[in-house]
């Protein structure tokens, strides 16, 4: 069955929902009960994780450009990609750290937690963004299709060809989005849509 471009970030998002929460889990009970077995597992797989959360990001701004958005749903999108972005920060930071250590400190594990909950609630909001909304789903309209090619039906050079400049695209809207205010509509009002009114 083959694959358009903006399908390959779902397929990937489910590295990171995974593999930061167990490494975190790993340091958490490892350190709880004095298990080096388990922190040198969580020590292993956070760099792993923060690995997973840039794959993932990389193919969420390909898919970004390749979807159709509503006002809402666009928040919605605005939201997840700002927090996956601070996520991309935080578990790089967190790998950095914990390579140094022989043991997750305290600060760690709350930051950790944090990141656990961050990338949850940022994969609920990708979610609600296609049950809800429709966004990249084809029979909803959700997608631009010369902008998804299929793989291998259309050939991985054009895919490759049409994610570059997804990723190209995406990078310049979020910071012109981020220029101009819109870092988690989500979470800002948005003003009340004026009605028109016939001349």
């Amino acid at each position: 069955m083959p694959m358009r471009v903006h399908e390959v970030h779902p397929a990937l998002a489910h590295f990171p929902v995974a593999l930061l929460p167990t490494a975190v889990a790993a340091d958490l009970i490892g350190r709880l009960t004095n298990n080096d077995s388990l922190m040198d597992m969580g020590r292993q797989l956070m760099p792993v994780a923060a690995a997973s959360v840039a794959a993932t990001g990389i193919a969420g701004f390909a898919a970004q450009e390749a979807v159709k958005t509503s006002d809402v749903s666009h928040d919605i999108l605005v939201t997840h990609r700002t927090l996956n972005i601070g996520l991309l920060a935080l578990s790089v930071g967190l790998a950095a750290v914990r390579s140094r250590s022989r043991r997750p400190s305290t600060g760690y594990l709350l930051a950790g937690l944090a990141g656990a909950a961050l990338v949850t609630y940022s994969g609920y909001l990708g979610g609600r963004m296609v049950y809800a909304h429709g966004v990249g789903v084809t029979p909803a309209d959700g997608i631009e299709p010369e902008r998804t090619p299929e793989v291998p039906h259309d050939g991985f050079g054009r895919a490759a060809r049409a994610s570059a400049s997804n990723v190209g695209q995406a990078i310049r809207h979020t910071a012109q989005e981020m220029a101009e205010g819109q870092i988690a509509p989500r979470f800002q009002e948005r003003p009340p849509a004026r009605e028109s009114t016939a001349g």
